[in-house]
Formats: structure tokens, sequence, C-alpha cells
């Protein structure tokens, strides 16, 4: 059936955007009244939680109504295990890894003045003592590395061979280099 045919309360108008900045503020502040009062109706008729916001046309305003409220309703939509909740968990793990490692900062420049201050304090033949104990446990720390890059090329080489067993597994060799290991 055309439009001719209907009364004016039944023509169909098409929406087209408000050019009139005025006019956009008049319709804006008459339908955000009237979604407000809809969505209070729905809630208290039909019992169901309701959420909305709306940005004003400008962009410079934010409007809200929420049935209980609208931060209840959006920490419900988000869930317990939302990613923005995984975020927050991760940022507060990070933070406190910063504190922890600025904490271990200035007890490594405490240590290191200590040093400093016990090596300006020695001799020469104890300041020789003392170079030479660094070289042995450069020299440990060395072999251990060497000892570690076999049993690391060593378990490569195994587990290679499509399921045999040849020797004990890489484990059990690394608990054995552990366990000889006898600091200075």
């Amino acid at each position: 059936m055309s439009s001719k045919g209907r009364s004016l309360g039944q023509r169909e108008e098409k929406m087209k955007a408000i050019v009139k900045v005025e006019h956009q503020r008049i319709i804006f502040s008459k339908y955000k009244q009237e979604i407000f009062k809809k969505a209070a109706e729905l809630s208290t008729q039909c019992g169901v939680d309701i959420a909305i916001l709306l940005f004003s046309p400008q962009g410079n305003t934010i409007y809200s109504f929420g049935s209980p409220s609208v931060d209840s309703i959006i920490t419900r939509f988000l869930g317990e295990n939302s990613r923005l909740d995984a975020l927050r968990r991760e940022l507060r793990w990070l933070e406190k890894q910063v504190k922890a490692e600025k904490e271990r900062g200035k007890a490594l420049d405490i240590a290191c003045k200590k040093w400093e201050d016990y090596i300006n304090g020695l001799g020469w033949e104890e300041f020789l003592q003392v170079i030479g104990k660094l070289e042995g446990l450069k020299n440990n720390a060395h072999s251990e590395l060497q000892k570690k890059d076999v049993v690391a090329a060593y378990a490569s080489c195994s587990s290679s061979m499509s399921g045999s067993n040849y020797g004990p597994p890489a484990e059990e060799i690394d608990d054995e280099i552990t366990d000889t290991y006898r600091s200075p």
C-alpha cells in the first residue's frame, strides 16, 4: 500500500542525519529521556538488568542508566575471566617484579660498595690471594658450563634417536653433575 492512503500518523519517514547542531541537541535531549524512561519501565516490569551508555553529540559528555547499576552490569558482562582482568593481574605481577628488582638493585649497590671498600683496604699480597681465588672460581664455573654443554648435547642426541633408550635420561645426568659440584 502506498503512503498516500495512510493518515499522517501512519506515514513512514526516512531517517536522515540532522545537520543543525542546535536541533541535534534538542532531539538528543528528548530521546535520551525517553530511552532512559523506557529502560526503567522494562527493568521494573520484566525484572531485567539493563545498562545504557550514551555519548553526547559533541562526544564530551557520557550519560548512563543502569538497573541495578551500570558498574555491576558492566562487571558482570566482562566476567571474572575477562581479558581485562587477566591484564590487570599481569600488571600487578609486573609491578611486584619491578619493585623486587629495584630492591635487589639497592642490595647489589650496597654489596658492591662493601666489596669496593674491602678491596681498597687490602694489601698487595692479600689482593693477589683474592685474585687467585677469583680465577679458581672462574675456572670452576667454566668447567661446569662445559659439562652442562656435554649433557645438553647428549640429551639432544639421545632424544633424536627415535625412541631408543641409550644411557640414563638427561634429568639423571643433570642431578649427578649438580651433586658433584662443590663451591670453593
